[in-house]
């Protein structure tokens, strides 16, 4: 039990490149599932944006908090996820997001599939590094943080916004405007860090969303 986290730990080598690798089949994998460009303009950027920030950690030796500590503020954000996955499964975003972006819907098993098995890959990784020392997998749960949280919370107010309509996700997407920087912030410990993380997002998420919507989409919401 050596190898546990507690509060002081950093990234090691190690850790940096296990962590880029799995941000890598992370990447892979988005971009080979998106329907459309639906993924490439959403999640692909938010791998891109984990991956700068856990190199951040790693480069600036940015201790870590201890599991205790962290484990309630994430796993109560991790918890409103399924309130948020319920309303965009009752509204039908896995028919309109990939329409928007040029795809065809996603099927109900798959759109529920990899939502869950998502979360279940946060969760033990959560788990994983906190008791056990697994730093590398702090990518899957950054990208929780910074696309699940933050991310959701810019795209479907963007989305609203932009096409002048309610978008599906977009009434439980705005408690991320506090959850998402709150447990960023408990990991980092930098304010300052959170707000460029957060500034940096939605500059290249935005205009990407805008830029590679489907006008013929947009103007059938």
């Amino acid at each position: 039990m050596e190898n546990k986290t507690t509060s002081g730990d950093t990234l090691g080598k190690k850790d940096f490149i296990i962590g880029t690798v799995i941000a890598l089949v992370m990447g892979t994998t988005f971009t080979l599932l998106s329907s459309g460009k639906s993924l490439l303009v959403t999640f692909v950027p938010g791998i891109v944006i984990t991956w700068l920030t856990f190199a951040w950690l790693y480069k600036k030796q940015i201790n870590l908090p201890d599991g205790p500590a962290f484990f309630p503020l994430f796993f109560a954000t991790l918890a409103w996820q399924f309130i948020h996955f319920a309303e965009e499964f009752t509204t039908g975003f896995r028919s309109q997001f990939p329409l928007l972006y040029g795809g065809t819907p996603y099927s109900d098993n798959l759109f529920v599939t990899f939502n869950m098995l998502s979360y279940f890959i946060f969760t033990l990784a959560c788990i994983l590094v906190f008791t056990r020392g697994l730093r590398f997998l702090l990518v899957p749960i950054l990208f929780y943080i910074i696309y699940g949280a933050i991310g959701n919370a810019i795209s479907h107010t963007w989305w609203s916004v932009y096409l002048k309509s309610y978008f599906p996700g977009f009434v439980s997407a705005q408690l991320y405007w506090i959850l998402g920087p709150l447990v960023l912030y408990k990991l980092l410990g930098e304010r300052r860090a959170v707000l460029a993380i957060v500034i940096l997002f939605a500059l290249v998420l935005i205009p990407l969303l805008t830029i590679f919507a489907l006008p013929a989409a947009t103007g059938s919401l």
